[in-house]
């Protein structure tokens, strides 16, 4: 029984002391994770937003390019004028 108790001892010492010695350096690692993670949601919430932002600058472009391709449907549609619109629609064949 007295050498069970040795060896209990003996393992008890080493991962005390295993646990000393690394412990330091494995928070380390962790807080180095954490702080890496913390950056890479703030990198990917900016790019996100530069998305979202690039987007609407594309859907206003392309707005822009379909009033330059067809001025006088859009001068329609600003001046409300149904009847124009609706025949050029009729012309067009959209009708």
């Amino acid at each position: 029984m007295d050498w069970l108790i040795w060896v209990s001892l003996g393992a008890l010492f080493i991962g005390v002391w295993h646990e000393m010695n690394r412990f330091p350096a494995t928070n380390d690692s962790i807080l180095r994770l954490q702080e890496r993670f913390d950056e890479l949601e703030s990198e990917n919430r900016d790019l996100r937003e530069k998305v979202e932002s690039l987007d609407d600058e594309v859907l206003s472009l392309s707005n822009e390019i379909d009033k330059l391709k067809d001025p006088i449907y859009y001068q329609a549609i600003e001046d409300g004028d149904g009847h124009a619109l609706y025949e050029m629609d009729k012309a067009r064949g959209n009708i």
